[in-house]
């Protein structure tokens, strides 16, 4: 009996122990839960100084920038999405640039004050990456395909070039670009002819009927650019045009009428 009472003694102190032992874990384990439950905004309250900062940077940096790269992605999508287009009222397509930087920007400049009335609403587009229409393919489609969208209205390009133009039909007579009144007024100096010849379809070829097509810019050149230049360019008109009614705006301006 005796043997038995002292095994029954020793069992109890091991249960004791181990009960005990078992708290003391389940208590660390509430304090390591506690300190994992607690907020990452109430650990940085916590923190001064130096660790403040460390923690910022380590924890929330990466975050921050994040979301406001996030953000500026999706301002910037639905501010293009929502905004209002302008719209265009005047296309220029320049063909092998005879401007000068300064003297472009002049141009430019100066067609917005003639063509434009609400600069919120509305824009104009001078288009000078033509290298040729003759010679460079890429010029030359990128030139169709915005003729075949009724964009262009007025071009500006060498003699030569306006020749290719005026056989392929893409740019019209002076004469029924402009009013009258305004085309009397040009001097005879200014007025470039050209004899159109057209390809028939089964191979030959046919004359038409000349007439002024071009409009020699060459004064208005050496006027903006500041120095003499050959006598090469003129403006031309496209029958696409849905700003006909601008002609006369800027023939008077392009010439001092």
């Amino acid at each position: 009996m005796k043997i038995s009472l002292e095994n029954d003694n020793k069992f109890i102190e091991e249960s004791d122990k181990e009960n005990a032992k078992k708290t003391a874990l389940d208590e660390n384990a509430d304090i390591y839960r506690t300190r994992e439950q607690k907020s990452a905004s109430d650990t940085f309250k916590d923190l001064k100084g130096k660790a403040k900062v460390r923690y910022f940077v380590d924890y929330y940096l990466g975050k921050v920038l994040l979301g406001l790269a996030i953000a500026g992605l999706l301002g910037g999508l639905v501010y293009t999405t929502l905004k209002p287009r302008k719209e265009t009222v005047f296309y220029t397509a320049v063909v092998v640039s005879p401007f000068y930087p300064e003297a472009m920007d002049k141009f430019t400049e100066d067609i917005e004050k003639i063509v434009m009335t609400d600069p919120e609403k509305e824009q104009i587009i001078v288009d000078n990456n033509y290298s040729s229409l003759i010679a460079d393919y890429n010029s030359s489609l990128s030139y169709t395909m915005h003729m075949s969208a009724g964009e262009i209205d007025m071009v500006i390009l060498t003699k030569e070039e306006l020749k290719y133009q005026v056989n392929n039909k893409a740019v019209i007579p002076v004469e029924k670009a402009i009013s009258k009144e305004v085309y009397d007024k040009l001097p005879d100096s200014v007025k470039h002819k050209v004899l159109p010849t057209y390809l028939l379809d089964n191979g030959d070829m046919q004359e038409g009927e000349e007439a002024v097509y071009g409009l020699n810019i060459e004064k208005y050149l050496e006027k903006v650019n500041g120095i003499e230049t050959s006598n090469r360019y003129v403006v031309a008109f496209t029958d696409i045009s849905k700003h006909k009614d601008k002609f006369d705006s800027i023939v008077k301006y392009l010439f001092d009428l």
